[in-house]
């Protein structure tokens, strides 16, 4: 009986320690290393925030940074949220997205045309379903013959 005590506790043992060492300490020198980087948070660091948006740093505060997300455009984020700091300019390049201008009109129209193709195929399915209806007999009148997608389809335009 003791020898199963006994290999019980190791089992405990080595599960906790298992558990530090994979676990609680990668996580302790994750924190550590984040709080490193926000105490070396400076003016004009290009940083990344926890929800993506790009900037750079035009003052901190001791627990606010105000960010330049665009010319003349700054926002106030809290200090924690600040996820990285891009030291590089390449890499900034790299990863920030790429400006969009605005679209040209022939570039809308495409667009529009693009979407439009597929209305007209669903507008002809929902055309097919409502005149032909279905096979299926259905008690309640009030719903559409069709039935999925084409039968919600049919039920918005009416």
């Amino acid at each position: 009986m003791s020898s199963s005590a006994g290999m019980l506790i190791i089992y405990v043992v080595a599960f906790i320690a298992i558990f530090y060492f994979m676990a609680i300490r990668p996580q302790q020198r994750q924190r550590r290393a984040h709080q490193a980087l926000l105490s070396s948070l400076k003016k004009g660091d290009q940083i990344v925030t926890a929800a993506g948006i790009y900037g750079t740093v035009k003052r901190v505060e001791e627990n606010i940074v105000v960010v330049e997300i665009a010319k003349g455009v700054t926002i106030k984020v809290a200090r924690r949220a600040v996820a990285e700091i891009i030291r590089d300019r390449q890499e900034a390049r790299a990863a920030a997205p790429e400006p969009r201008g605005r679209a040209s009109r022939a570039e809308i129209e495409e667009q529009a045309g693009e979407v439009g193709d597929e209305d007209d195929s669903t507008e002809a399915s929902v055309e097919e379903a409502e005149a032909g209806g279905s096979e299926e007999s259905s008690e309640d009148d009030s719903q559409p013959t069709g039935t999925g997608v084409v039968g919600r389809i049919s039920r918005r335009r009416k």
